[in-house]
């Protein structure tokens, strides 16, 4: 497995760029395993994680530990922290704050964390090949969590790598949050391929981000939709062209004429340009663009990966139905709670996978819509009803809609609406201007008394 150490000279390169200081492999190894020392092999623990050395320490030392890491948003409200040390009982939870758990004793500090440690009646024992849990939809708060093997996880990163070429000189960036499953992906990727990895809490559009790239010559980077929007805006310096070899898109649809202007831009520089999709439930990659082909196949999702099949769910596998994938990098199933992971594989490599679209005769998918309310914000999940409970629980008549990085949430109360988005915004976690809320004089009804998302779309969204 790929966070294991390595019996050749690679370990002993440079991984972790942090600011004036500099980690070899085998220097995080050491530090990982040491945080780990007085922690109980198949212990469950929670990571409030940013982009920061403790948040890598954390993770990489629970897979050497065989214990099983869920990462959360450190900046995530703390009923929601609360509900998931309770629903899982969590064995140990590295804190970014001082607080009290009940039932916890705090035991020490260590890069940047406050640890604490669970007493009394222990929680059931995760299945055996339960390497890690990441929330589905926790940018609402919601307790459920995909659980993801070390099958799984080696697997797609390895085929990622394949794909991508990935090789020890390679240099990537934290542009992405390590809870979100991309950027846990970009990590993932530097650590199999022992390539260097530079961190930085920094976005896209502050000036420090991009010094950071020209300072350590980064090779590879990876952005989400509205990133790209941004980046659209922007020009980079040569000294980047330069250095970058392959540019990465994924978490949600980028309108074709922003790829199309994107793979113009990077390839008359010679630079590598992908369009990904995937899922959380798939570790979490589903299909690419090859650059090659990416003008030719503009607006695909591209060809599975080359563990995978990808196919719908008509009779040929090929005409417009759900799109399902198929390969060993499929999660275990989802768990709400500690007894949930107890559970083995329930997906038996197969993913429906929620999407609606069609596979051309060579093989590439193209994506029309979505068979649940679920849209992107920003390239983080978010369940529209799960959202339309929040809003429900401050302003009973209320309905959410959305599409990606556009979410409504339409009252008829005559509540303030900034108090409405306040208290909502506190209990999730994707950016505040990925919603907006608005007054509406009634919500529409379908014959079935239900409301009439269809016709609400339409006229407000």
């Amino acid at each position: 497995m790929f966070w294991e150490s390595f019996s050749n000279e690679l370990d002993s390169k440079t991984f972790i760029f942090d600011g004036d200081d500099i980690y070899t492999f085998e220097e995080i190894f050491s530090l990982a395993d040491a945080l780990y020392k007085n922690i109980e092999i198949r212990s469950v623990v929670l990571i409030e994680s940013e982009r920061d050395l403790g948040t890598i320490l954390a993770y990489i030392g629970a897979l050497r530990n065989y214990s099983v890491p869920l990462l959360i948003d450190a900046h995530s409200a703390e009923s929601t922290i609360d509900e998931i040390v309770k629903n899982y009982k969590i064995d140990v939870v590295f804190a970014k704050k001082n607080r009290t758990y009940v039932d916890y004793n705090f035991v020490s500090r260590s890069f940047g964390f406050q640890i604490y440690e669970r007493f009394g009646e222990p929680g059931v024992k995760p299945f055996d090949q339960l390497a890690m849990l990441l929330p589905t939809s926790g940018s609402t708060g919601e307790a459920k969590c995909v659980r993801t093997s070390y099958k799984n996880l080696d697997e797609a990163t390895m085929s990622i790598m394949r794909y991508m070429n990935m090789d020890s000189s390679r240099i990537s960036i934290s542009s992405l949050q390590f809870h979100y499953t991309y950027g846990l992906s970009v990590l993932n990727l530097a650590l199999a391929s022992r390539s260097k990895f530079v961190l930085t809490k920094r976005s896209w559009i502050e000036r420090e981000f991009w010094s950071s790239l020209e300072l350590y010559g980064v090779t590879d980077l990876s952005g989400v939709p509205f990133m790209f929007q941004t980046l659209r805006r922007m020009k980079l310096s040569e000294k980047i062209l330069m250095n970058l070899k392959c540019v990465n898109q994924a978490g949600g649809r980028l309108e074709p004429k922003f790829t199309e202007y994107f793979i113009d831009y990077f390839n008359a520089h010679d630079i590598s340009y992908l369009t990904m999709y995937g899922a959380t439930e798939a570790s979490p990659r589903i299909s690419y663009v090859p650059a090659g082909r990416a003008k030719e196949k503009l607006g695909t999702v591209g060809l599975p990966l080359d563990i995978g099949k990808l196919y719908t769910d008509a009779e040929d596998g090929k005409s417009k139905g759900e799109l399902i994938y198929e390969g060993p990098n499929v999660c275990l199933g989802y768990a709400f709670c500690r007894d949930d992971l107890a559970k083995g594989d329930e997906n038996n490599n197969i993913l429906k996978t929620g999407d609606i679209g069609y596979v051309d005769e060579e093989g590439f998918a193209t994506i029309v819509g979505r068979k649940k309310r679920f849209v992107k914000v920003f390239g983080m999940s978010v369940n529209l009803d799960a959202l339309e409970s929040i809003v429900k629980s401050i302003a009973a008549e209320s309905v959410v809609i959305g599409e990606d990085d556009n979410v409504k949430a339409l009252v008829t109360a005559s509540v303030p609406l900034n108090e409405i988005k306040d208290k909502v915004m506190s209990q999730v976690t994707f950016p505040n201007k990925g919603l907006k809320v608005l007054s509406i004089p009634e919500i529409y009804l379908n014959a079935s008394g239900k409301p009439d998302y269809p016709k609400l779309t339409k006229e407000f969204l």
